[in-house]
């Protein structure tokens, strides 16, 4: 049995560093900010090697399950049927009425 995995939210880059000690400093002053406040409660931060630039980048995000819920309503079946076309009622065929 194989186990699907979602992808979760996705991080967006807050700042790029040339070293790792510069970028976990700002990562930690992140998170130092966000836990002192309750209105930023649940946020993440990470940093991440770039290899392809030698860089690190400070990456961060809104924890899932402290995202704000959607509201979707249950729509009514009724719709489908009162807007779907009549179909017999075609193009006019000139040759036909002759």
């Amino acid at each position: 049995m194989t186990e699907v995995i979602s992808s979760g939210k996705p991080w967006k880059n807050d700042s790029f560093h040339n070293t790792f000690e510069e970028a976990d400093e700002v990562r930690s002053k992140l998170l130092e900010i966000w836990n002192n406040n309750e209105a930023h409660k649940g946020m993440q931060a990470k940093v991440k090697r770039m290899r392809s630039r030698d860089k690190f980048v400070v990456k961060v995000r809104l924890h899932p399950d402290f995202a704000p819920v959607k509201e979707t309503s249950k729509k009514d079946g009724k719709n489908r049927k009162r807007n779907k076309k009549n179909t017999n009622g075609g193009k006019f065929d000139a040759s036909a009425s002759i």
